[in-house]
């Protein structure tokens, strides 16, 4: 058994109030019922997101003032099923737009979805995927030069 898990485990199960981290409910079924959670009509804030990624695009493009001959890195906080972010994404290879796209998720599960999804929509997507907590994977992509666009969406 994980070491990690262990102590958080029995750290959780030890403190009052209790807790336990929700990283630990992302697997193939806590990433199923959280997508059917945010398809719901109640979770309105995946509509919102998606208006408004489908209607501003060219708008949010144009103000991060890019370039299509300086390669970037499009980091995502908290990727998920990636419906929001293919609008932006097929707009900037649509437009020539010479980027990674590095979704980062706590659920390695949802990455391997989202990593086939897109590969299958978008043959010249270049996706690094990372698992794991935001900040460690951060301090692991900082080394790459490239400017990086971090997408911090309002859901996570």
């Amino acid at each position: 058994m994980n070491n990690t898990f262990m102590k958080d485990v029995d750290n959780g199960l030890s403190a009052y109030p209790k807790t336990l981290s929700s990283k630990y409910f992302y697997d193939a079924i806590g990433d199923a019922l959280f997508i059917k959670i945010m398809h719901m009509p109640e979770y309105y804030l995946t509509d919102s997101e998606f208006e408004i990624l489908s209607q501003q695009t060219e708008t949010i493009v144009k103000s991060l003032a890019l370039t299509k001959d300086r390669a970037f890195d499009l980091v995502e906080l908290g990727a998920g099923d990636g419906k929001k972010t293919k609008e932006l994404l097929g707009y900037l290879l649509k437009h020539d737009y010479n980027f990674n796209y590095v979704p980062i998720d706590i659920s390695s599960n949802v990455l391997n979805l989202l990593e086939n999804h897109l590969k299958t929509a978008f043959k010249t997507l270049n996706i690094a995927t990372r698992q794991g907590d935001y900040f460690e994977v951060l301090e692991t992509i900082k080394a790459n030069k490239n400017p990086k666009v971090v997408l911090f969406r309002g859901l996570t």
